[in-house]
């Protein structure tokens, strides 16, 4: 979460009511027996059991019950789809049920079946919109995935089948099943050139270290007929895999093959700040190889970068996004060094606003609210002025 973010997100915090009666119709559980109760609710009732976990003190938490569980629409599908639960995540319980769980963070939403299988998870704040649209496809979903469970287990599953099988598992979020089915996939159907079956499949499973890469890479025009509108998920999928696998090994030739084979790819439709930096900076960081980052940035902006500032300013508001839990001393005060170079080539909203950021992590509070003061001055969009306005109310509080 970037630190506007986090601003905005502390600010709705004073103005959000504790206690919130929702419309979704939920049934609070605090043991092990309550849950295995609602569970066998469900189960008789037929019904999927939907399971909200919660922390008192989570700010998306009481946004979720404030703007969604009170949405006509949402109430509606819900008390007519889901047995409803609440579990507080802190309690004796629940931290039993979370740990079972493996939550990644509050609030996180689960899904199972009447058999008490879990079928998927939502995590964090989801809109009403959304939230309906996700718990649609789930229910839909996991009709189409026991009746592929049963062809697999049969063994009747045609390729496209099992194409279609991974696929609805993995939007789901199963993603472990996803995996395993699709390296059952890969070993037993997949053929080496290829088909359009085998791209649907290893698009979300694979990384520039496979060997089928460089056929999988070879026709742009026909990944994007193959895959649709998974084709941007599907490289930022391969691009995460490949990035976590070479910090892992610590492989700066994958981030070579990030930055020159698979960024122009995906060039043309992101319109997204330079892909071929971004691993390098990303690569360095997650290595904690801080000099060997700062080298680089300043080594691009003394050669072919010289002057861009725009470039400047990506490479140092990526890195003090990736940055604010930690907070490297050394790398906030090259980052201050950084904006304060954008600023010197051209005054910017952003570059103020960033700076801002970075003097406020090292505690020169004063210099920062006169960054901020200095972005408000040239806020122009209504966001830029709603998002400033927040900031400078939190720092004059502290």
């Amino acid at each position: 979460m970037s630190l506007f973010k986090s601003f905005a997100l502390i600010l709705l915090l004073l103005l959000i009511p504790v206690v919130i009666k929702s419309q979704v119709q939920f049934i609070e559980v605090s043991t092990l027996q309550e849950m295995e109760a609602v569970q066998k609710k469900a189960s008789d009732q037929m019904l999927m059991l939907y399971v909200d976990v919660y922390a008192t003190w989570c700010g998306p938490c009481k946004m979720m019950d404030q703007q969604v569980y009170t949405d006509p629409a949402v109430a509606d599908f819900m008390n007519t789809q889901f047995v409803n639960v609440r579990l507080d995540g802190e309690c004796d319980y629940g931290r039993q049920y979370v740990t079972e769980q493996q939550l990644e963070g509050y609030p996180t939403m689960y899904i199972f079946s009447d058999e008490g299988e879990r079928v998927s998870k939502i995590v964090g704040f989801t809109p009403a919109e959304e939230l309906v649209v996700t718990l649609k496809s789930t229910t839909e979903g996991y009709q189409k995935v026991k009746r592929f469970r049963s062809m697999h287990r049969q063994g009747t599953l045609e390729d496209a089948d099992f194409a279609d099988y991974i696929a609805v598992v993995r939007e789901m979020g199963n993603l472990e099943e996803a995996d395993k089915l699709a390296g059952e996939y890969v070993e037993q159907v997949m053929d080496s050139k290829l088909s359009d079956n085998d791209i649907r499949v290893v698009a979300f499973h694979m990384d520039l270290d496979d060997t089928w890469w460089n056929t999988f890479s070879a026709d742009r025009e026909r990944l994007g007929r193959i895959l649709g509108e998974d084709y941007l998920p599907a490289m930022e999928k391969i691009y995460n895999n490949t990035l976590i696998k070479a910090v892992e090994e610590d492989r700066i030739d994958l981030v070579s093959k990030l930055a020159n084979e698979l960024s122009p790819l995906v060039e043309k439709e992101t319109g997204s700040w330079d892909l071929r930096s971004l691993p390098f900076i990303q690569y360095y960081y997650y290595t904690e190889q801080t000099e060997d980052l700062i080298n680089y940035v300043d080594q691009r902006f003394e050669t072919d970068r010289k002057g861009d500032h725009r470039w400047l300013y990506g490479a140092a508001s990526q890195i003090t996004d990736m940055d604010q839990q930690t907070q490297n001393e050394s790398l906030l005060k090259k980052e201050a060094e950084w904006f304060a170079a954008c600023i010197e080539l051209e005054e910017h909203f952003d570059y103020f606003f960033y700076q801002g950021m970075v003097l406020f992590f090292l505690q020169e509070r004063e210099d920062a609210r006169s960054s901020f003061l200095k972005a408000e001055s040239m806020a122009s969009t209504p966001e830029q002025k709603q998002l400033i306005a927040q900031v400078l109310g939190f720092v004059k509080s502290q």
